[in-house]
């Protein structure tokens, strides 16, 4: 027995290499990480129910809710021909929860040497993928995928959509800012400062470059949580922040279209498109209010939603470009609800935690929260694997073991 699960044990360990290997470089390479874990997953959980030993958090129980009520959209759901197929899309949800057992059992025996391997191996291939995002921006040819460019006008990294590339591309730079600012002294136990600055610098850029203002409006509102602990500059960051915001949305309320994608007039054709997409939600809610559309088949029936009901832009039927109306028109109510109390409560939870680890997850969750309503993130593989691995992160590791790592000892490679 005892062999099986440090078989097991070695398949969790292969599992979070697959995260920092594969993340912001290849979606399908970053399913490895879902095959390795679902034996110790399935098999932790059920030893684990059978002992009855399992706790959840509130936040894990409104992620499974979110799931379950996901499974129960697409049951009801007419138009959903292969609804097993359809189902398997809640996996990145799913693991969030099944991975936390596997996760406690290793996260403490990781000694700082490999983390250390992990973390700098992920700065590395990160910075690589903005430095060629950006390099294919300008030269309309990207060097490590062999093609053309992506996108023409804006960065993509390592993504075939410079949206998705922008919006997942900020959450790390709010975790590596977190780093940077908060333990700089510190940092030389679990990381190379230097590839670590790189880093940073290199995603700053990959989040310009990609043009994607909800996700730069995240990062803003993100950074004074960052100095949470120092009230005084907390405040004054974020006050400072919104009177931006609120004076940057005055000039694009009332200007015209300069061209410049962060000061878009407020009329301009794709902030109606991404309006429109709201209405199409609320009205897919209106029409189906208790089990919604099906999960991830607002999309298909957003044309027809916005023709019924008078909306414009009826040739845009993509998804509701917002987390929550997503949920709210392809899950109705309770998995509307469910999920909005998942992100509420993973928030709280994290603010909860009198540890170090807090303090760098905290900003993250914030800009988790904030950049859902200008984006479909959830939906998003290239970004899910790394958002549910930072969840699952955020429930395995005990209070204290992230200051512990960085307590004095050796340099980093």
């Amino acid at each position: 027995m005892t062999e099986i699960k440090n078989k097991l044990d070695k398949l969790t360990i292969a599992s979070i290499w697959c995260i920092f290997l594969f993340s912001y470089v290849s979606v399908s390479a970053s399913a490895l990480s879902h095959i390795l874990i679902v034996t110790p997953a399935l098999y932790f959980t059920f030893i684990y129910i059978k002992d009855g030993s399992i706790k959840l958090s509130k936040s894990s129980i409104f992620l499974l809710l979110t799931v379950l009520f996901a499974i129960i959209s697409v049951l009801f759901a007419d138009d959903i021909n292969n609804k097993f197929k359809q189902i398997s899309k809640v996996k990145y949800m799913l693991f969030g929860v099944l991975a936390i057992i596997p996760y406690k059992r290793v996260i403490d025996s990781i000694s700082r040497k490999h983390l250390s391997l992990m973390l700098n191996t992920f700065l590395v291939l990160l910075a690589i993928g903005n430095i060629a995002g950006i390099h294919a921006l300008f030269s309309g040819h990207h060097i490590l995928r062999m093609k053309d460019a992506s996108d023409g006008v804006r960065a993509a990294g390592m993504y075939g959509m410079a949206i998705t590339y922008g919006y997942g591309i900020e959450l790390v730079a709010i975790l590596c800012l977190g780093l940077l600012i908060n333990f700089w002294k510190q940092l030389t136990t679990i990381v190379n400062r230097n590839i670590l600055l790189i880093s940073t610098i290199t995603t700053m850029l990959g989040v310009y470059f990609s043009f994607t203002r909800g996700a730069v409006l995240a990062l803003i509102i993100s950074i004074p949580f960052i100095f949470i602990r120092k009230k005084k500059l907390f405040w004054s960051l974020l006050v400072g922040g919104i009177c931006s915001l609120l004076l940057v949305l005055s000039i694009v309320w009332n200007g015209n279209d300069t061209g410049n994608r962060f000061l878009l007039a407020a009329k301009t054709t794709s902030n109606m498109i991404r309006v429109s997409q709201y209405q199409a939600a609320v009205a897919a809610f209106q029409e189906k209010p208790l089990t919604g559309w099906g999960y991830r088949n607002f999309e298909s029936n957003a044309y027809d939603i916005k023709k019924r009901n008078g909306i414009d832009y009826a040739e845009f039927y993509g998804h509701a470009h917002n987390n929550y109306l997503e949920f709210l028109a392809a899950t109705g109510l309770f998995g509307f609800l469910s999920f909005t109390l998942f992100v509420l409560t993973w928030l709280y939870e994290v603010w909860k935690r009198n540890d170090n680890f807090g303090l760098v997850v905290l900003p993250f969750v914030v800009s988790f929260s904030i950049s859902g309503l200008f984006q479909n993130t959830i939906n998003d593989a290239e970004n899910m694997f790394f958002i549910m691995f930072m969840y699952t992160i955020s429930q395995s590791l005990k209070n204290g073991t992230f200051d512990t790592n960085l307590q004095s000892g050796q340099e980093s490679p």
